[in-house]
């Protein structure tokens, strides 16, 4: 019994360093090939968070790879395997890369629906800073009400004193009218406007059950 688990922790570390090496690598072919890697190992050891990781990172590399139906399958596996382990907080941040493949693809409509069903999770976890990042997300896509979602995202990051969160607005966002919103004793004047993307694409590391 204890060398079958010796076994299984030791193929479960193997398979975690395997979706390291993906997200360290430049090369998204060879970053493909490590996320299945992995994914063989965690569906040999019927490992669910370890397979819905694996899934994660293969959807976004395939998007990478500009192959929008393997990355969009990849991803709703990802989703279904969440929802089986009752994992809301992966299963939004799923949600999300569906919405940033979906917008890689200027599919806006479609986006917004993934990104909406991402904040309703995430507002029933009650993270602040997880649903502000949301709010913004959703703001740099939906030009008609943006400044209203960028503005509910400035005050909680003004509530929370999230100084990171702040300057990467500044450094997303053009609206500069936006910026006498922000708490200035939370910025520091070294911004940007305009410098940063948005919403990039969230890869796995070691698995979070």
């Amino acid at each position: 019994m204890e060398d079958a688990e010796s076994s299984q922790t030791s193929s479960t570390k193997d398979a975690e360093q395997l979706l390291m090496q993906g997200k360290d690598s430049s090369d998204f072919n060879t970053a493909l090939n490590l996320y299945e890697q992995a994914l063989e190992i965690y569906k040999k050891h019927k490992d669910k968070a370890g397979i819905a990781s694996a899934y994660n990172n293969i959807g976004v590399t395939y998007a990478r790879l500009q192959q929008q139906e393997s990355a969009l399958n990849s991803l709703k596996k990802s989703i279904k395997l969440w929802k089986e382990i009752s994992n809301q907080q992966n299963e939004a941040v799923a949600l999300l890369n569906i919405g940033w493949v979906y917008k890689t693809f200027n599919e806006l409509l479609k986006a917004l629906e993934a990104y909406y069903k991402s904040l309703d999770i995430r507002q029933e976890i009650g993270n602040q800073k997880d649903i502000a990042d949301t709010l913004q997300i959703i703001g740099s896509v939906h030009e008609e009400q943006a400044i209203k979602f960028y503005e509910s995202a400035i005050s909680i990051y003004n509530d929370t004193k999230d100084k990171k969160a702040l300057k990467h607005f500044v450094n997303h966002t053009k609206i500069t009218g936006l910026f006498d919103r922000i708490d200035p004793d939370l910025i520091d004047g070294t911004e940007q406007p305009g410098d940063e993307t948005i919403n990039p694409p969230i890869i796995y590391p070691p698995v979070k059950k």
